[in-house]
Formats: structure tokens, C-alpha cells, sequence
């Protein structure tokens, strides 16, 4: 299979984390027959025209290791190809290319990133809230509420590389210094866009935070995904997702084992009894280990990349019977 990927070309939204995530498992999967177009400089450390540090969260997870470059030979011979997939290119006003288009023999695709609220084309009215709908298909959208065909869901990823050893002897706190305000019942000041809650400028430095933290606590912002929850699984610590079962079911992280919790006191008695003493319980443990076992098979950017190969190849098969 080969996918010619169109990025976002303009500096400024390169840090899209949809668009690196997928993109990042794709070329991990498929090596050179994954295109990126225009080619994504982020991915490989060339910071010529966007700087780590600008990029969402700081440039943080998804840019410690570069990928492995394509040679000029392999992008100006990026011949019979099988689909085009376009990045998060409509939420940033990027045109589609139709001579591109032309040269997917199996179909076109996007990837769908716009959070839960905002402005969008297509806005529809979910549980009461007007909330940003599927603006084309066939799609693949991470703040999936509706059901609709060729609508598919898909999340952030995080690189394997980041997930460490589970280690409860170092942990000596009881949650992470970044937990959002709304996960902890306090004054929203943490809003999105805004750098003041961010209190590590050294990525070590952020996850070792989390390693020492029994809990990572989480919550919806913008959307449902957020690429704290997948710091925090990465990490060690066990997540804790305030309202998780109000999240609708198409909405990522899907299927996800984790504790919700409503009040701040549902959130002290939980922590209370998953450790004792500053000893885990049995407890604990075994959703530590569910929570590790569903990052591996569905939170990782491969995983996540297996995940759309996976529906392209059974769409081609249904066009063929």
C-alpha cells in the first residue's frame, strides 16, 4: 500500500497533533511508501521555519526522535499510488489539489481534527450543544459523535519510543503538577492556547513528573482527546478521567479503561482506596496494567496508523466483491 499524505503547509498550525500523530505512524509502518507533501519538516528537526518550542505543547512527545527522511529520488517518484489522505488541511483553509487527487487509484481520504467546539463549516446540534459535525468523507475524525457512513474514528498517538517502565517505587506524589484546573473542581485558567499552566519547559523534566505521580488526572477540554492522556498511560501513572462515562461512545480515547469520576470527593475516595500507604493495592495494579496493555494495542501513533490501513484495506475489499 502506498499513501501519499498532504500536510499542512503554512508554519504556524505544523504542530497539529491529529496530523503529526497519524502521520508519524504511517511513516513508522510504511517507511517509503508513506509521502508526506509538502514534505513535514517538523518530523525530521528541521526547524528552519517552525520552532520546537512554538509548536502545541511546546514540540513535547511527538518530535524527540526524527523520522527517518525520504531521499529527493523517493518523493519526486512517488508513482502508483493507492490513496491520497489529506492531514488536518481543512481545519486550516488548505486547498485540495485535484491533480494529486487524480493519482490516487484507490480513493481520497481525510483526516478530521477539529475539536469537540468551535467554528467549522458544518456544525450540528448533539445532546443540546452545538458541537462541530463531520465536515467530508470518507473521513477519519477523532471527535466523532455521529454516526455516518464513511465516517470513521481514529485519536492521537504517542511514539513507543516514550513509553517507560512501570516502576511504583519512585512515585512520590500523589498526582502531576500540570493536572488541568477542571480535573480538580478548581477555577479554569488553563484554557487552551494559553502557555501560563505550562511549568516544564524540559520534556524529561515533564515526565518524570508524571513517573512520580500515582495518578495522572485528565479531563475534556477542547474535545475528549487530549494528548495528556496518553503522556500520562506513557509515563506510568494511572489515569483518572473526570466524566469519562458522559464521553460519547465514538468520541476518542474509545474503550479506554480508566476510573471516571463526577465530584471532587468521588476523586479523593477513589485515590484513597487504589493507594494506601503509599502502597498500591491489588487494585491499582491491575488497572495500571489494562491501562498499559490498551496503549500498546490502541494509543500508540503505530497503533493508531494500523487502524486506518486496516479500514482502507477492508473499504478496498467491499469495492471489490
Amino acid at each position: 500500500m502506498k499513501i501519499l499524505f498532504i500536510t499542512t503547509p503554512f508554519p504556524g498550525p505544523q504542530g497539529d497533533l491529529l496530523e503529526v500523530s497519524i502521520l508519524h505512524g504511517l511513516r513508522t509502518l510504511l517507511g517509503e511508501n508513506c509521502i508526506d507533501y509538502p514534505r513535514k519538516k517538523v518530523m525530521y528537526h528541521d526547524w528552519s521555519e517552525t520552532k520546537k518550542e512554538e509548536l502545541h505543547g511546546r514540540g513535547f512527545t511527538l518530535y524527540k526522535e526524527p523520522l527517518m527522511d525520504l531521499s529527493l529520488y523517493q518523493r519526486m517518484n512517488a508513482f502508483d499510488i493507492d490513496y491520497v489522505l489529506y492531514g488536518v488541511t481543512n481545519a486550516y483553509g488548505v486547498e485540495e489539489n485535484e491533480l494529486l487527487n487524480m493519482r490516487a487509484s484507490k480513493g481520497v481520504y481525510y483526516l478530521d481534527g477539529h475539536d469537540l467546539y468551535g467554528h467549522a463549516p458544518r456544525l450540528i446540534n448533539f445532546e443540546g450543544e452545538t458541537v462541530i459535525g463531520v465536515q467530508k468523507t470518507p473521513c477519519f475524525k477523532r471527535e466523532l459523535v455521529e454516526e455516518m457512513p464513511d465516517a470513521y474514528t481514529t485519536g492521537f498517538g504517542i511514539p513507543e519510543y516514550q513509553i517507560r517502565a512501570i516502576d511504583t517505587s519512585k512515585k512520590t506524589q500523589l498526582f502531576q503538577k500540570t493536572a488541568p484546573d477542571a480535573a480538580l473542581f478548581r477555577e479554569v485558567r488553563d484554557v487552551g492556547g494559553s502557555r501560563a499552566h505550562h511549568k516544564f519547559t524540559e520534556e524529561e523534566l515533564y515526565y518524570d513528573d508524571l513517573a512520580s505521580s500515582w495518578f495522572g488526572l485528565t479531563c475534556k477540554k477542547g474535545g475528549w482527546d487530549c494528548m495528556r492522556h496518553y503522556e500520562i498511560l506513557a509515563a506510568g501513572a494511572l489515569l483518572l478521567f473526570r466524566d469519562y462515562d458522559k464521553k460519547p461512545p465514538l468520541c476518542s480515547p474509545h474503550a479506554l479503561p480508566c476510573y471516571s469520576y463526577g465530584t471532587l470527593q468521588e476523586l479523593e475516595n477513589l485515590m484513597s482506596r487504589l493507594v494506601k500507604d503509599n502502597e498500591p493495592t491489588q487494585e491499582y495494579l491491575k488497572m495500571l496494567n489494562k491501562q498499559r496493555k490498551w496503549l500498546y494495542n490502541t494509543g500508540t501513533t503505530v497503533a493508531r496508523a494500523h487502524h486506518v490501513v486496516q479500514i482502507l484495506k477492508e473499504r478496498e475489499a467491499g469495492n471489490d466483491l
